[in-house]
């Protein structure tokens, strides 16, 4: 029996702490284009860095009564409970009992007894089964914790998007609002022109049919705002509808600098869905070790001292017990297990590889998107102030008869156009920029 304690410490399965993805990932990345600054510039709220108030109160809202992100986080609770179990059988389990007993003899004499005692049992483990099962909980636990903060991720990302959305369908309200009064004063325009003899009927329709284009429009985007709206309800946790507007901000700024992104191997430390995947590997490697000690003998002591009597506790009673159990014909059930354990490990390996491989595709997109639209914003105001120099020309020269309405009618409807489009580009350029921070992993806050 000393024998066996001495030998608890023995393994019979070394694990790999340390697993890498068959893709190494040790270069920086293709379309990396700020090698200043940082994401850390402020704090761990990547956020931060849009410098929008009512984006930081609704994304901090949304991490503290999120109900789907509160369910998450019961998960942590749950692995930590499996943890506290799977440690538990490493130490002697000790129970207390005791019984009293009644009964009468032939002669009709009754007859007491009791007894009071303790049970002892421990299982030794002699190969490690039972710290293998522990350490696979563990980081099953924390595995659990990165998924929370992976849904934490995505939760601020889903309404920074929701919310600049929502800012450029106001936007686009507003600027329907303006095309509106444009057309309504070209429609004046051109009645006038038509009753002085000037102009036709047909320019006429062509403006009222430009003007009602636009007034078709606007449904369509307060639709668009109030789903927003209550999509935002939803995603901080309240009733939708029942949250106050706020109300006067329709204006997209220009994105911030692009963080720093160091080695594409960097995201193996800062993504958390990354991390939870090679917490996951592990705890299934430790589950192999905790499959190959099943295989071999198990060791235990026990035993159990009381006191009993009739009618009082005057006697003691003890015993002392020593087993092994040892499997000595099942088929190749075991041997079988361990095998399908080895190869959960390579899967989750392969899988690993490919959600890596997956996240360096989202930051170099991400990057492209971000260069791209920057580009994209800049050409379109260009486009948009020539037009709008050609819409002014085009009219002067309508209003002195040079040219009919045609041109005029063109001009209006490319400027408006661009109008509307280069607000979405703006939009889809702050987009991208939260793309890049979802791809990279943050940074999030560790705590909410």
């Amino acid at each position: 029996m000393l024998l066996l304690l001495a030998t608890q410490g023995c393994g019979v399965h070394t694990v790999n702490e340390e697993p890498q993805p068959a893709k190494p990932g040790k270069t920086g990345f293709v379309n990396h284009q700020a090698p200043s600054g940082s994401r850390g510039n402020h704090g761990d709220r990547w956020w931060k860095r849009f410098r929008d108030s009512n984006l930081d109160g609704l994304i901090e809202a949304a991490l503290a009564e999120n109900p789907d992100l509160q369910a998450v986080s019961r998960r942590i609770d749950q692995a930590n409970a499996r943890l506290v179990q799977a440690g538990a059988t490493l130490f002697p389990q000790i129970g207390f009992g005791g019984d009293f007993e009644s009964r009468w003899d032939e002669g009709g004499s009754r007859v007491d007894g009791s007894s009071l005692g303790l049970t002892f049992d421990w299982e030794l483990d002699v190969w490690g089964r039972i710290r293998s099962g522990r350490s696979a909980r563990e980081k099953e636990a924390e595995a659990a914790a990165a998924d929370w903060e992976t849904a934490r991720l995505l939760l601020t990302a889903s309404v920074a998007e929701t919310w600049y959305e929502l800012i450029e369908q106001r936007g686009q309200l507003r600027l329907a609002g303006e095309q509106l009064d444009v057309n309504r004063t070209l429609l004046e325009l051109t009645r006038l022109r038509a009753g002085q003899g000037q102009g036709s009927a047909v320019a006429v329709l062509q403006q009222q049919e430009q003007l009602q284009s636009i007034e078709t429009r606007v449904p369509d985007i307060e639709a668009r705002i109030e789903a927003l709206e209550l999509t935002l309800d939803a995603l901080i946790g309240s009733l939708p509808g029942s949250r106050k507007r706020v109300s006067g901000t329709d204006e997209l700024r220009s994105p911030p600098p692009l963080p720093k992104t160091g080695l594409a191997s960097d995201l193996l430390a800062d993504r958390p869905d990354l991390r939870a995947r090679r917490a996951r590997v592990i705890a299934l490697d430790h589950e192999v070790g905790e499959a190959i000690a099943d295989r071999l003998p198990r060791f235990s002591i026990g035993g159990s001292l009381g006191a009993g009597g009739s009618p009082g506790l005057d006697r003691l009673i003890g015993d002392a017990i020593a087993g092994a159990v040892a499997p000595v014909f099942e088929a190749g059930s075991r041997k079988a297990e361990v095998s399908r354990r080895q190869s959960r490990v390579q899967e989750e390996l392969d899988l690993y590889t490919g959600d890596f491989i997956a996240a360096v595709r989202d930051v170099e997109t991400a990057l492209s998107n971000a260069a791209k639209l920057a580009e994209r914003v800049r050409r379109q105001s260009v486009q948009l102030d020539t037009a709008r120099k050609l819409l002014a020309e085009s009219r002067n020269r309508y209003t002195q008869a040079v040219t009919d309405y045609l041109p005029v009618l063109d001009a209006v409807s490319k400027v408006q156009q661009l109008e509307r489009d280069l607000l979405t580009s703006r939009r889809e350029w702050l987009s991208a920029h939260v793309a890049l921070h979802r791809a990279l992993g943050g940074p999030m806050p560790e705590k909410p």
